[in-house]
């Protein structure tokens, strides 16, 4: 499997794991699990783009590391 398809299916993970911990925090009355819902929740993007910068540089067929 590709990187980006890795970072992709992150994203995708940390969506579901986001509302079962905020579902599971509310039914809870728990203030924390709701917390640790919308920290997660804010994973998703962060893998989305760096899925897509992933892809982006498999079109272009670079295959080094990314360099910041």
């Amino acid at each position: 499997m590709k990187p980006s398809g890795i970072m992709y299916i992150l994203g995708l993970a940390s969506i579901v794991l986001s509302a079962v911990n905020f579902l599971t925090g509310k039914s809870n009355n728990s203030a924390e699990g709701q917390r640790n819902g919308l920290f997660t929740g804010h994973w998703a993007p962060t893998f989305f783009v760096l899925g897509k910068v992933l892809e982006d540089r498999e079109a272009k067929g670079e295959e080094q590391p990314l360099h910041i």
